[in-house]
């Protein structure tokens, strides 16, 4: 194994020198240049962690989600950890599954491990785990107190923008299907203002919640599935028109509703939340309000930098959604 005394007899310079160089620290630049071909030709792996004691950084970022198996965290989580390496970091990836407990052992964890940041997706009363830490926080769709800064979708939009296209496109009795945490936060403003859209309309507009867990379960998918034949009668579906809490949802919905004989769109239109591709790359699954979720990435690495350098952050970031046509709703 190359030590840094390696890197030293073999560039001609101290120890101390190596050191300077190793924790970006001011040196001559014909030293900078020596140490850094010494290094290449050795093959010398520097210790971030060890660095970090010295320069009072580790280069290291935690991200804690929900799962990994709803495909938007997975995206995000994905777009987060490209941009890190760009920006010369390393990213700890921490799920919870939706477990409180587990949620807060891994703040307790990142923070023993002193990581540089922590980009945080809670569904949980996670304020007094919060309370004592110092580290940056950026938090996604929620407001905490000791987070930094919260970057979110602009939800309210969404949900305005879900409504006027069922509206545009003849709905006159439309649902909003959700589950996921009633904890205040960004999320909640899609559901309210498209309710509220539509009432305004005098479309009528009910909201069925299923639930709180972030994930679909199988129990949740059979109530899911029970409301929907609760609602079929006599080949006809008591909805013409169901917005849903994610695209999870709306294909779930869609599947189901064909299954049953109901032709989409041509009797019910359907539309989903965050604009999730096929294997990320073909078609949009359902038709649906489609989330940034590159740019909510690059704004949180942004921010999260931004006050690991002591520098001033914007506390909120909300970002522009848009509609996306999937074929599940009517051309206007």
């Amino acid at each position: 194994m190359v030590t840094i005394n390696d890197v030293a007899a073999e560039s001609g310079l101290s120890v101390g020198t190596v050191s300077k160089v190793i924790n970006n620290l001011n040196v001559k630049e014909s030293n900078r240049k020596k140490v850094e071909a010494a290094i290449d030709r050795l093959g010398y792996q520097v210790n971030m962690y060890a660095r970090g004691f010295k320069i009072d950084k580790t280069y290291t970022v935690a991200i804690i989600v929900p799962d990994l198996i709803n495909p938007f965290f997975a995206l995000f989580v994905n777009f987060v950890e490209k941009t890190l390496v760009g920006e010369g970091y390393k990213l700890l990836v921490c799920t919870t599954y939706g477990d409180a407990e587990k949620e807060s052992s891994y703040v307790s964890i990142v923070v023993r491990n002193r990581v540089d940041g922590i980009i945080l997706i809670s569904y949980h009363h996670i304020e007094d785990e919060l309370k004592n830490i110092t580290i940056p926080i950026v938090s996604i769709d929620r407001h905490l107190e000791n987070a930094g800064c919260c970057i979110s979708g602009d939800n309210e939009n969404g949900g305005k923008l879900a409504a006027e296209k069922l509206i545009k496109t003849g709905c006159t009795c439309v649902a909003y299907l959700h589950n996921g945490s009633n904890l205040d936060g960004e999320t909640l403003k899609r559901g309210k203002s498209f309710i509220k859209t539509c009432r305004r309309a005098k479309i009528r507009a009910d909201e069925i919640d299923f639930g709180e867990e972030t994930t679909l379960n199988e129990f949740q998918i059979s109530k899911i599935y029970e409301f929907l034949e609760r609602n079929l009668s006599t080949g006809r579906f008591a909805y013409d028109g169901i917005f849903t809490s994610s695209d999870i949802h709306a294909v779930l919905v869609t599947e189901k509703l064909q299954q049953l004989g109901v032709k989409i769109p041509e009797e019910v239109q359907v539309i989903g939340y965050d604009g999730l591709k096929i294997l990320n790359v073909g078609d949009y699954a359902v038709s649906s309000i489609a989330q940034p979720i590159k740019n909510m990435a690059t704004a949180s690495i942004k921010a999260l930098l931004g006050l690991i350098n002591k520098e001033a952050v914007e506390k909120n970031i909300i970002l522009p959604v848009q509609f996306v046509e999937g074929g599940t709703t009517r051309k206007e």
